[in-house]
């Protein structure tokens, strides 16, 4: 659904590589703290069993269903993320930013079957199981290590608002297993 619901799924997914407990690729564990609508009125909805594991052969996992309760032909999109007491805030042209290709995300889009332009109609997708390789990126996941958080509202054309936020921990195995640590201080 609109580069929006892309966007929304993936940067879930992302962060997302915290829920449900798993130890998953390049030594790390996901811990997702929540995934959830933060309005009832959603326009685009995560079903009440939506969810986002990363597994040890480092695929993304991607469970449960996406709903858009009404068409959408454009749609604007706030969002703030926060990465260990660092912020980031902005605004975004989700369908405009669906039209923008970035290889590795077009291909996720894709994979998860999701649309991969406006408009986007009524619809139920529904990801059961669908995964996606990210097994290149777990060298870099020391930089993800930390509390990431975030908070997205998207506006559609027809007024609606879609509301959505999550907070997830990605550990480090072998610094987890010392008492009170979930990460290994880099100095120098």
């Amino acid at each position: 659904m609109c580069n929006v619901l892309s966007a929304l799924v993936l940067v879930l997914g992302v962060a997302s590589m915290f829920l449900e407990k798993a130890q998953s690729c390049g030594g790390y564990d996901l811990e997702i703290d929540y995934m959830r609508n933060c309005d009832s009125n959603n326009v685009i909805e995560l079903s009440n069993n939506f969810s986002v594991s990363l597994s040890k052969d480092c695929m993304l996992e991607f469970n449960g269903c996406v709903i858009a309760h009404e068409d959408i032909t454009s749609a604007e999109v706030e969002y703030t993320v926060h990465k260990d007491g660092v912020s980031r805030s902005g605004k975004k042209d989700g369908c405009q930013q669906m039209g923008d290709k970035v290889q590795d995300f077009e291909i996720a889009v894709e994979l998860l079957g999701l649309p991969q332009h406006c408009p986007v109609k009524k619809n139920t997708l529904c990801l059961n199981k669908k995964s996606v390789d990210v097994s290149k990126y777990k060298l870099r996941m020391n930089l993800l290590m930390g509390h990431i958080s975030g908070k997205s509202m998207m506006t559609s054309d027809g007024g609606g608002k879609t509301c959505t936020e999550f907070s997830a921990h990605v550990v480090n195995r072998v610094a987890k297993a010392i008492p009170g640590r979930h990460y290994i201080p880099v100095i120098g």
